[in-house]
């Protein structure tokens, strides 16, 4: 007939998606790897949807077509799903059903997005259906006993596995710099490892919950509690063990800077040299429980905080800010934002003068200027003279006493 004769299969869909500018597969889409393609794509929404609303792995798993809600009126996106954690019936029996949960997961634009191109990928109830693309060859025994329902998590590991070596693939094939990087202690990435890595970043920026909330676009630091709801959801519980963690980096840090010679002025400056001291006998401490860490950041030797240009080493009945109270109503932290120029609980280190110092360069030009209004140029010349004053007495800090 003449009809030319092509190799494979190709679907009739254009490429559209793009990478860099280009797009990121060459030619079509063959025929016999496109069930593969949206296995790894649906892996990928798992993993957006998971990390970036703190939901267990099971919870995740659990969640149906149709779960996206939104509060038009505080521009939130809310995640509908069931939870299973401390859910009992009438007589107290824990319901192996669980329940869907009555307060919604609080999420960004990007799980709404995640679930989007889900429902649009399949037309299962699930948005992890056990069978997705497999043609029950793939885990049969596994997919016997699942079909019509989600995904297990023994699957889902799995497929994040075969989806990390797909990328590794993908860039040695195009020649990029830029695959997920190993990791050289942990190398298993399960996914339970999610929910724990966003509370590491949480408790690692600065100001802790605030920044997470910001970083987020959330109305309230509460917000980010939202994510995995109440306390019942456990996530704080992994928001105080890395905040256990970080805190002590930050301890030792300071004791090997101490050792070093790096001097502290201000009024709480032999206050944070004890309890640096102090913090020294939790290392090596081993923690059983999240609660247990709960408790252990209670501790009053770990009450050391970083801010701005100073360092909070809280005394709560000195405090002269406004205490903010944890959910858990063990403890209260300092409010970073609201911090007083007289409040006795400050000290400063060489690293903290060192951001004094740069305050006080972004002031001078706004001091010499000679159009500004009389009214601002006594107020941010106090304020210079202000972090001068600190800056002199905390280098005299580090000059010799003459024995009088």
């Amino acid at each position: 007939m003449g009809l030319p004769v092509i190799k494979g299969t190709p679907l009739d869909a254009p490429v559209t998606g793009r990478l860099d500018g280009r797009p990121w597969h060459d030619g079509a889409i063959e025929y016999t790897e496109a069930g593969f393609l949206a296995r790894h794509l649906s892996t990928a929404c798992f993993i957006v949807i998971s990390y970036l609303s703190g939901m267990r792995s099971g919870e995740a798993l659990s969640l149906k077509r149709g779960c996206v809600e939104r509060d038009h009126a505080h521009s939130l996106v809310l995640l509908r799903g069931r939870h299973w954690k401390g859910v009992r019936d009438a007589a107290g029996d824990k319901m192996p059903e669980g329940e869907i949960r009555a307060d919604p997961w609080v999420v960004t634009e990007a799980v709404a997005t995640a679930v989007a191109v889900l429902e649009r990928l399949h037309t299962s109830t699930w948005l992890f259906p056990a069978t997705l693309f497999t043609d029950g060859r793939d885990g049969a025994t596994i997919l016997r006993s699942r079909v019509g329902g989600s995904r297990s998590e023994t699957r889902i590991n799995h497929d994040i596995a075969e989806f990390l070596a797909w990328v590794e693939t993908y860039c040695t094939e195009h020649g990029r710099s830029d695959p997920i990087p190993s990791d050289p202690v942990h190398p298993v990435i399960y996914s339970a490892r999610l929910r724990r890595t966003l509370a590491w970043f949480i408790v690692r920026q600065p100001r802790g919950l605030v920044a997470a909330a910001i970083q987020y676009g959330h109305l309230r630091v509460q917000m980010t509690l939202g994510y995995a709801g109440n306390y019942a959801s456990g996530f704080p519980d992994d928001l105080a063990f890395e905040d256990w963690l970080a805190r002590l980096d930050t301890l030792a840090d300071a004791h090997q800077r101490l050792r070093e010679g790096e001097q502290v002025s201000g009024p709480a400056a032999e206050t944070y040299r004890h309890r640096v001291q102090a913090a020294t006998r939790f290392a090596g401490r081993v923690l059983r429980t999240k609660r247990h860490a709960t408790t252990m950041l209670a501790n009053p030797d770990l009450q050391i905080f970083p801010g701005k240009g100073m360092t909070c080493v809280l005394d709560p009945k000195r405090a002269a800010c406004r205490l903010r109270s944890e959910e858990d109503s063990t403890r209260r932290t300092p409010d970073l934002d609201d911090c007083r120029p007289n409040c006795v609980n400050i000290a400063r280190t060489d690293r903290d003068i060192e951001q004094v110092l740069v305050q006080i360069e972004r002031l001078r030009p706004l001091v010499d200027d000679p159009l500004a209004p009389a009214f601002r140029h006594a107020r941010e010349q106090h304020e210079l003279d202000r972090l001068e004053r600190i800056v002199t007495a905390h280098d005299r800090t580090g000059e010799p006493h003459d024995g009088h």
